[in-house]
């Protein structure tokens, strides 16, 4: 709708309180509403994202269904210790220690666990990877290794959605794109990627990597859909066609009245 939006604020220049009416009638008659600007899709994503989270976080009980009392005996066995307070990821992270640690316990966890549930470890241990990576790991700022890869191409991801929503808003509306505030938008996303892939396990990195590539596409896929160039075309087309039909319902009444 930002075609139709930018006439009118063409047409009533000056008048803020006209460009609001015109633009919430406009609204109206297109049926666009808060919900269509996207709050619906990012409450779906944000439930699919703390589901995610939990299961990264905690996957042998979430996927291989381990009871706490089970868990809870592994790592007391493997000697991991969780600590409490605010500040620290012990709590939340033992279950990806554990498989951590897993390789170095294989052999004697026959002590305290079946063998089909070593098996089940095992494999969880195995597939808990995305290209030779373990998703377990979290990537470290401090030491460069093949994790970095994550991050990097988590913004990477980000800043190629960014730029080409920047500039296709400096091409539907030159003068929103003279806000400062957009160009920065646009490279903060890409930095908040870059910082939080350093925060969570790799698992929730690759996530967040496959999420804007989707994304990407779909604005790619929708602004060939809908450019500006073909929704002026369309909306000439519609006006032509209205004005015509006008004009011969005019020309109708006037042919009656003469009957």
């Amino acid at each position: 709708l930002n075609t139709k939006v930018n006439k009118i604020r063409q047409k009533y220049a000056g008048n803020q309180q006209k460009i609001q009416e015109e633009t919430q009638a406009l609204y109206q008659r297109e049926g666009f509403g808060a919900a269509n600007m996207g709050c619906s899709s990012l409450i779906i994503q944000m439930v699919v994202m703390i589901g995610l989270y939990g299961v990264i976080y905690t996957p042998i009980t979430k996927v291989l269904n381990f009871s706490t009392a089970t868990v809870e005996k592994i790592r007391t066995f493997m000697g991991i210790v969780v600590e409490t307070g605010k500040n620290n990821n012990s709590a939340r992270m033992y279950e990806l220690n554990i498989l951590n640690k897993f390789s170095e316990y294989k052999d004697s966890l026959g002590e305290i666990l079946s063998e089909a549930e070593i098996a089940d470890l095992a494999k969880l241990k195995d597939n808990f990877t995305f290209m030779g990576m373990d998703l377990t790991q979290t990537p470290n700022p401090k030491e460069f290794n093949v994790l970095w890869l994550i991050p990097i191409l988590a913004c990477l991801a980000a800043l190629a959605s960014s730029i080409f929503m920047y500039t296709r808003q400096r091409k539907q509306n030159p003068e929103m794109a003279k806000n400062p505030s957009m160009g920065c938008m646009t490279f903060m996303s890409p930095v908040m990627s870059l910082w939080f892939t350093f925060m969570f396990p790799a698992g929730v990195g690759v996530y967040w990597i496959i999420s804007s590539i989707i994304s990407f596409i779909q604005q790619v896929a929708l602004a060939y859909l809908y450019s500006p160039k073909k929704v002026i075309a369309q909306q000439m087309v519609d006006e032509t066609v209205l004005r015509r039909s006008r004009e011969n319902n005019v020309k109708r009444r006037v042919e009656i009245e003469k009957k």
